[in-house]
């Protein structure tokens, strides 16, 4: 009988926490929004170039809900599809930034910190 209750507790924390998780989702708006804010206060960003990174990094947010939403819940998006919205994102920013903007987008991005447990291949450059 203790081993039933203690099964039913553990299942009811576990959907508990899943539940929780799935509160702290941020819109497409928020996660465009704190991308451009971090790209302004790192890359000091003009009111022109702010504005163009926020409409391309809102579109790159909305069209990854959407590829996740089609891909249902648990599963991997289409990696194609996916690394299309990346291509067309990098393309905006590589219009928009300028040379030491660029320089310096590039150095954020070797010295941010990796994953834990990234099991991922490394791909040879």
């Amino acid at each position: 009988m203790k081993k039933y209750i203690l099964t039913i507790a553990l299942f009811a924390v576990v959907a508990a926490n899943t539940y929780a998780q799935k509160g702290q989702q941020k819109t497409s708006e928020e996660r465009a929004q704190k991308s451009t804010e971090m790209m302004e206060k790192n890359l000091s960003l003009s009111a022109e170039q702010k504005t163009k990174i926020y409409e391309a990094a809102l579109e790159r947010a909305k069209a990854t809900e959407v590829l996740r939403t089609e891909a249902g819940e648990g599963n991997q998006p289409d990696k194609e599809k996916m690394k299309a919205v990346s291509m067309k994102y990098n393309k905006v920013l590589k219009e928009t930034l300028n040379d030491e903007q660029k320089a310096k987008m590039e150095e954020m991005k070797a010295n941010r910190p990796k994953p834990e447990g990234d099991a991922r291949p490394k791909k040879d450059k």
